[in-house]
């Protein structure tokens, strides 16, 4: 704890020292001339300046990606064929975050085939200090996985930590209801049903 405060301590004495153009040092800043202080100023201004084009630029890609993620999700959903989409709904549920394990939100979730999708989880209300952590869900048509990380990454590196319900087309279209827990990240009760789509049997469409 001692040394925390230490840490702490140094911390706010760093945020407080004088800062100068460029990182100079003050006792090289104090030797300048005036001329020499304006023309640091000027390159630290435009340094600063690219440094802010450059992060615009980086949230603009970021927001363009996320339409078109979205906009391809939403295509996806719609072309989706009888049994490549499930609706499902994780509750109750407790996720491990920071090391316990507390209940969080209900989750719902709209999943079709060939796209995974990040899924945030947070800490029911009432908390002083509302949590979240993130999940990554997807289907491919007989399994339900909702995992830590994102599948095809985890799964190579052999960190596969993954809440996972199997079934058969049949199960999915009666709706599927399990308890399932994936050790040290997420437990709760997950049920599914197939999402009624293109290619659906008439009668199935009937009994709906």
């Amino acid at each position: 704890m001692a040394a925390f405060f230490v840490l702490m301590l140094i911390l706010f004495l760093a945020a407080c020292a004088p800062r100068y153009p460029l990182g100079i040092p003050e006792a090289e800043w104090l030797e300048m001339s005036p001329e020499q202080r304006l023309q640091a100023r000027e390159k630290q201004v435009a340094l600063d300046r690219a440094a802010a084009e450059r992060r615009a630029a980086a949230e603009r890609a970021r927001a363009e990606e996320a339409a078109r993620f979205q906009a391809e999700l939403l295509e996806k959903r719609r072309q989706a064929a009888y049994g490549e989409r499930v609706q499902c709904v994780l509750d109750p549920v407790e996720a491990r975050i920071f090391g316990n394990w507390r209940q969080v939100e209900p989750v719902a979730m709209d999943l079709v085939v060939g796209m995974e999708l990040e899924v945030p989880l947070r800490e029911r209300s009432g908390s002083t200090v509302r949590r979240r952590t993130t999940s990554y869900a997807s289907f491919d048509g007989q399994t339900v996985a909702v995992c830590r990380e994102p599948l095809a990454p985890a799964a190579a590196s052999g960190r596969d930590n993954c809440l996972r319900l199997l079934g058969t087309f049949e199960d999915y279209r009666r709706g599927m209801v399990q308890q399932l827990e994936a050790p040290d990240f997420l437990r709760g009760r997950l049920r599914c049903n197939l999402v009624p789509a293109v290619g659906m049997p008439p009668r199935l469409i009937i009994e709906r």
